[in-house]
């Protein structure tokens, strides 16, 4: 269920008992804003709207993210600024980095299947200390 849609794009997604924000897209200019210096847990997709596996992941990569509920979801789309993407090693899409505190605590590339996605997530957990 859509519940409100702001000026920057972010949407916040609402279930019976809990809500989630997720930004379409970030870029290099909102990086160090909703990236670098969330205190949150962020997952980023880097990805590129021409890339068919990326449109595979994405939907799998919304609902592990939404059950998991203890992170934000961003998007990157490489195609749109070139090379700021590069610092992080991507060379090839959907690549997706699990960060806290602006460190990598998980990476993966690929159509990966949801519960693969799912044991990225919980290493969160080990990160935060919680398991």
């Amino acid at each position: 269920m859509l519940k409100s849609l702001n000026f920057i794009n972010r949407v916040t997604v609402s279930s019976l008992s809990k809500t989630r924000n997720f930004t379409s897209q970030v870029n290099k200019e909102t990086w160090d804003k909703y990236v670098a210096s969330n205190k949150k847990p962020v997952v980023v997709d880097f990805f590129a709207t021409w890339c068919p596996p990326c449109k595979q992941l994405e939907p799998v990569l919304v609902k592990a993210v939404e059950d998991y509920g203890k992170c934000d979801l961003y998007k990157y789309d490489i195609s749109e600024e070139e090379g700021f993407h590069e610092k992080f090693g991507i060379q090839s899409i959907p690549h997706v980095i699990g960060f806290h505190n602006n460190k990598i605590v998980f990476e993966f590339k690929g159509a990966i299947p949801a519960s693969q996605v799912k044991k990225h997530l919980e290493k969160f957990d080990e990160h935060l200390g919680e398991k």
